[in-house]
């Protein structure tokens, strides 16, 4: 079972998305099938940018004001994918990526 807060489970499907194209960017263009872990390492670095920006993004903290008070408060988000927040799947993401690379290029 997955587990995720808020919209966290966008880390997989970007992930996801990201080596599911790489991998058939690399077989479209005349890569050996053998050697498709070059592409899948490369979609999986360019979904870990991905993946930090949105997270970054998603997950800053919103000054407002309270609507009964009037005090200044800040809103977090909590958006997190197996209670990591969803920012730091991008490096995780960046380290499958260099590790599928490397994996291809050694085949």
């Amino acid at each position: 079972m997955i587990v995720w807060r808020g919209w966290g489970v966008l880390a997989l499907l970007i992930a996801a998305a990201g080596g599911g194209l790489g991998t058939g960017l690399d077989v479209a263009l005349g890569g050996a099938t053998d050697h498709a872990n070059v592409g899948t390492g490369v979609g999986l670095m360019v979904a870990a940018v991905v993946i930090w920006i949105v997270g970054n993004r998603m997950n800053a903290p919103r000054p407002a004001f309270d609507s009964i008070t009037g005090q200044p408060v800040v809103y977090r988000n909590q958006h997190a994918l197996l209670f990591i927040p969803m920012q730091f799947w991008g490096p995780i993401a960046g380290a499958a990526g260099i590790a599928a690379l490397i994996i291809g290029l050694a085949s």
